[in-house]
This record gives C-alpha cells, sequence and structure tokens, in this order.
C-alpha cells in the first residue's frame, strides 16, 4: 500500500519590498521550464516517487525551505533564489514493490542544510504575446547519488554521495490558436557515477512538447525528451549505473471534463527508451470535486518491465488506488 507522510507542504511569507520587488521566504515549489510532465529545467524541488506513475509531477515536487527575490522591469522577471534545506527525491525502500534489488542501498553521506553552502539558482522569464521565454542557471547538488567507497584512514565502507553540479538552461512556450508548442534545454555538468571515479561527467537534456486543446472539454498533449551523457564511458552501461549514452522518454495524455468540470478523466501513457525497453506505465484515472475543498480520486497503473532501474521487476505491480483529498 501506498502512505503519504503527513507533512506541512507550502508554507512561507511572501510581500513586496517596493513597487517592482517581491520576496518569498519559507517552504515552497519554484516549477521551471515549460513541460507538464517530463523534467527538464525543473531542477529545484525533489520528487516522491516511491510508486512510479500515481500522479501528475505537480503533486509529487516536495517543497524545499527556499529564499526568493523577484525584481520585475518591463515583460521581465528576474528571480534569484537561496535553498539552505537540502533534500533529495523519495525513492522505493528496500523491501517495496517497486525495490530494485535483493539488497539494501548502502548509507548516505547527507550534504547538511546550512546557510554555510546552500544552493543557489537564478531565472530570468520574459512573457509576451502568445510566447514566453525563460533562461536558468542554479548550483545544486545532483538529486541521483552515486556510491563511493570511504576515504583511507578509516574502515572501508561503501556510502551515497551527491555531487554539486552546474545546471544552465531555456525554456519556450507559444500558442498558436488550439495549439500549445513547448520546448526546453538544459546543460548540466559535473555529474558522477558509481562506475569510473574520479571522472565528471556533463549531459545535455532536450524536451519538447505539443498540446491541443479544441476539442470540448479536452486536452491531449504529447512530450518527449532525450538526456544524452557526454563522452559516455562504456563502463556505464554496467551495474550499478546501467546507463545508455542516450535516454529516452516519452508521455502522451489525454484529459477530458465532464459535469461542469467537477468530474475529470486522464488517461497517461509514459514509455522509457525507444522501443520501451526500458519500461513503461498506462494510468487511467478519473477525480471527481465533492465540494470545492473535497475530492475523490481513483484509477488503475499498468506496468510493463524493463532492463534497469525501478523498472525492472515491477510488471506484477499493477495498481489500484483511490484517494480522498481535502484542501484547506
Amino acid at each position: 500500500s501506498y502512505e503519504e507522510d503527513l507533512q506541512l507542504r507550502d508554507t512561507f511569507i511572501q510581500g513586496s519590498l517596493t513597487e517592482k520587488l517581491d520576496t518569498k521566504i519559507g517552504r515552497q515549489i519554484v516549477v521551471w521550464g515549460t513541460l507538464d510532465n517530463l523534467r527538464i529545467t525543473d531542477v529545484l524541488n525533489p520528487l516522491d516517487l516511491r510508486v512510479p506513475g500515481l500522479t501528475d509531477i505537480e503533486d509529487l515536487r516536495l517543497p524545499v525551505t527556499m529564499a526568493k527575490l523577484d525584481y520585475y522591469f518591463g515583460d521581465w522577471d528576474l528571480s534569484g533564489i537561496v535553498i539552505p534545506e537540502i533534500r533529495f527525491s523519495k525513492l522505493p525502500v528496500f523491501g517495496s514493490d517497486f525495490y530494485p534489488s535483493a539488497v539494501p542501498l548502502p548509507p548516505a553521506d547527507m550534504p547538511e542544510d546550512a546557510f554555510g553552502d546552500p544552493e543557489y539558482a537564478v531565472s530570468l522569464t520574459g512573457t509576451f504575446s502568445g510566447w514566453d521565454i525563460s533562461f536558468y542557471w542554479a548550483n545544486i547538488y545532483d538529486d541521483q547519488s552515486y556510491s563511493r567507497v570511504t576515504s583511507p584512514g578509516s574502515p572501508p565502507q561503501l556510502i551515497l554521495k551527491h555531487t554539486r553540479i552546474n545546471m544552465l538552461g531555456a525554456a519556450f512556450n507559444m500558442a498558436a490558436g488550439n495549439w500549445l508548442f513547448k520546448a526546453e534545454s538544459a546543460w548540466l555538468d559535473g555529474i558522477k557515477y558509481s562506475n569510473t571515479p574520479g571522472v565528471k561527467y556533463s549531459r545535455i537534456d532536450i524536451g519538447v512538447g505539443i498540446e491541443y486543446s479544441g476539442f470540448q472539454n479536452a486536452t491531449l498533449s504529447l512530450e518527449a525528451a532525450n538526456r544524452h551523457i557526454n563522452s559516455f564511458s562504456p563502463e556505464l552501461k554496467l551495474a550499478p549505473d546501467e546507463l545508455r549514452e542516450n535516454e529516452f522518454q516519452w508521455i502522451a495524455r489525454i484529459t477530458k471534463s465532464y459535469l461542469n468540470d467537477t468530474l475529470t478523466l486522464t488517461l497517461l501513457a509514459s514509455t522509457f527508451g525507444i522501443k520501451a525497453d526500458d519500461g513503461s506505465f498506462q494510468r487511467l484515472d478519473a477525480e471527481y470535486d465533492v465540494t470545492d475543498a473535497i475530492s475523490i480520486r481513483g484509477g488503475v497503473i499498468f506496468y510493463q518491465s524493463g532492463d534497469k532501474g525501478i523498472y525492472k521487476n515491477i510488471g506484477d505491480n499493477d495498481r489500484l488506488f483511490i484517494e480522498l483529498k481535502y484542501s484547506f
């Protein structure tokens, strides 16, 4: 069964310092990029990935303590962010149906939360008639860990570490009638992997999407992304990394509303790899708004096993689910 932690999500103080300067301090979620189902430049908030495919990214993001400053000039918004709280995505734990190995993970060497060594991020967004464009820079800890043996002088032990990386990215959005076109790209530098100690890699991520809303109360969307590791080493194909030089993913989504937008049906399909060799899932769900504050959601998820990662042995993990949500 899936159990959500009881926690405060967005908890912050927000206000205007001047006519053009706003600030926001506290636990918050900052969404970068234009794609709705895939992450390219959206790197500031970790995700809850304990049950893959259960819900959309917008409900998976975990809040992080940030100090955010926005300066507005003309059609542009310049945003600077300092992130003292270091959090990483929640992955399936040992013993879970979605945990991919027969042995538990090594202990993690977690960075300390501190204003002495926080993460940093800057964005510049321009919003115009029918289109917008954004540019991003972030100096953050890589959400993906790598394994290392502890340094000499102590008993040898395998530990998980997170390296510091830089990300440069851009995103673009353009509306044309009932069509919406999206594109994102990101260059990440300083990535480390388990199989090649002492080597740092860079990666280029590119994502594109198209959305059509010309049907009555219905939206169709298709998004695709590819993540290319530069100077790829053959050792990265082996466990525990199990990487490919190019990691491809696509997601198709159909959403239709009924009963004055109180009932929403969603069909979502996601495939990893060109031939689904890295796994896939399909989700059909319905959400009904009982009141403005109470909603009921239920559906089914079908999984297909892949060659690596958390999708390696999940073909028998199909799920029926129901959720009751109260917002206040």
